[in-house]
């Protein structure tokens, strides 16, 4: 009997499969399903997620405990530590019962980036001023004593949301400040660029001395500022920005972080390997109103950002991906085609923004490097518009390296959150050279006080420009304490450009 069931069974698929390539079968069925555990859009054919090889169908399990106010703690039922996903619909109402909450966590594989283990607590405002979500607060910062800079970074994060102790002494101050400022003065940048309303600048740097070697007479960095609004009508722009050098290398196209159009003024000379011996083109595109998109959850942001999500307005993304495509169209046809020849580059808000034109690019990039950034995809975004899950999404720079610079004491967007966003782009996103460099001692904003210091500067016998070599040993000393995500350009940037072979003749 069992073996005339199988037989059944596998005459009755090969009927199903054989109506769906006649076209005779539900629609329906001929769909790829959607993976319930990690969101992959799978072939209707497989029975497993091709990435995290759960079944088709499957769905997590689902508990929903109820308890009466007025039950005591010590009554209330039971469960086992199986949960992934822990959601407090009611704030607790004592600590204890927080902590006893808490056991329903399973603790195997918890440091799993793929599958983190998490605790959703539903506060109302008025609900910070009580006692419970005071001794949570405390709790908290006595966990801080004892935890890794990573998840202490995690509980900064929380603390910024439901700590209000020092909440009204820092808003009285922040009213003293801000009488003497008007609405118009919030919203408008006081850089020398926007000061001048340019529609577009270049600007010429040489390259830092190497002991023992001369560089060409021509070598060096461009360095173009461009409006992000000046792609607009680019044709106007373009005159502003056309290459004053041929025959450059490559073209970085750089991305500012969020309230910050010249994060990297008086570094230029960084953006360059040591490998580079012609010239290089770097872009720096300044977002209009300092800022690349908008933000649903304006407290969140207010509040400092969340350790688990980041939630993104992929309208105003879309805008500014939009113009973004153009300027990377431009700038690979000034290499002849040689798109491959181009990379982009982003810190924390633009990180985000310039992944994004990576993951949705057409044509072959050299590759995209960030800093204190997250991946623009889910569950930041909504399912419908994760550039991961998009039908016949370009998949030409799936094996092109993607490097990412986090902070272990990052707040804003926790090394957890980081990792896990990683483990997305190659399980769900098929990129097989993702990299994220995890660096203790690095905020959001920078360095800690109390971060370990770099290695000191040391003489070498075997360079004959002795002076040469220590000059330039400070000069890194400074720029890794004032921006290291230039450092981490110049490191990975020979990985995805290759400098040995002549650049291409300028178009």
């Amino acid at each position: 009997c069992k073996r005339k069931a199988l037989l059944t069974a596998a005459k009755g698929r090969a009927e199903r499969v054989k109506a769906v390539f006649d076209g005779a079968g539900d629609e329906e069925s001929a769909k790829p399903w959607a993976c319930g555990r990690c969101t992959l859009e799978n072939a209707w054919m497989l029975e497993e997620c091709s990435a995290c090889g759960t079944r088709r169908g499957f769905f997590p399990k689902v508990s929903v405990v109820t308890m009466d106010p007025q039950e005591k703690a010590s009554r209330t039922a039971q469960w086992t530590s199986s949960c992934q996903i822990l959601i407090n619909y009611d704030l607790p109402r004592s600590l204890s019962e927080y902590l006893r909450r808490l056991t329903a966590i399973d603790t195997v594989e918890s440091f799993n980036p793929r599958f983190p283990r998490v605790v959703y607590t539903f506060l109302e405002e008025p609900q910070l001023k009580n006692r419970s979500a005071k001794d949570l607060v405390e709790l908290l910062k006595t966990m801080q004593r004892y935890v890794p800079a990573a998840k202490k970074a995690e509980i900064d994060s929380a603390l910024g949301l439901i700590d209000t102790t020092e909440e009204d002494e820092d808003w009285e101050e922040e009213e003293e400040d801000d009488e003497d400022w008007d609405d118009d003065d919030w919203e408008q940048c006081d850089c020398a660029h926007c000061r001048g309303s340019i529609l577009g600048s270049t600007s010429y740097h040489p390259l830092l001395e190497i002991p023992d070697f001369k560089h060409k007479d021509m070598s060096g960095i461009e360095v173009v500022r461009l409006p992000l609004k000046a792609l607009e009508d680019f044709d106007k722009a373009v005159p502003f920005i056309a290459p004053r050098v041929s025959g450059h290398s490559c073209t970085l196209i750089c991305l500012h972080c969020l309230n910050v159009h010249t994060p990297w003024d008086g570094w230029e000379q960084f953006f360059a390997p040591s490998e580079l011996t012609g010239t290089m083109r770097v872009v720096l595109v300044l977002a209009e109103g300092v800022s690349w998109h908008e933000y649903p959850d304006c407290a969140l942001l207010g509040a400092g950002g969340s350790a688990w999500v980041d939630v993104l307005d992929m309208d105003s993304m879309d805008r500014s991906d939009m113009l973004l495509e153009r300027l990377v169209d431009h700038e690979a046809a000034l290499l002849n085609g040689h798109s491959e020849r181009i990379v982009l580059m982003g810190m924390s808000q633009g990180g985000g923004q310039s992944m994004l034109r990576f993951l949705r690019s057409k044509i072959q990039l050299g590759g995209w490097i960030g800093s204190v950034c997250h991946v623009p995809t889910a569950p930041h975004t909504p399912r419908s518009r994760d550039p991961l899950l998009v039908s016949s999404r370009p998949t030409v720079n799936r094996s092109r390296p993607m490097r990412l610079l986090a902070g272990e004491s990052d707040c804003v967007f926790a090394p957890s959150l980081v990792l896990s966003d990683a483990a997305r782009l190659r399980d769900v996103g098929g990129f097989t050279d993702v990299q994220v460099e995890v660096r203790p001692g690095l905020a959001h904003e920078g360095w800690l006080p109390d971060a370990p210091k770099t290695k000191g500067i040391t003489r070498s016998n075997s360079f004959k420009d002795a002076d040469t070599a220590l000059r330039r040993a400070k000069s890194f000393a400074k720029a890794e304490k004032a921006c290291p995500d230039l450092l981490f350009v110049q490191r990975h940037l020979p990985s995805m450009v290759d400098f040995s072979t002549p650049a291409p003749e300028t178009c």
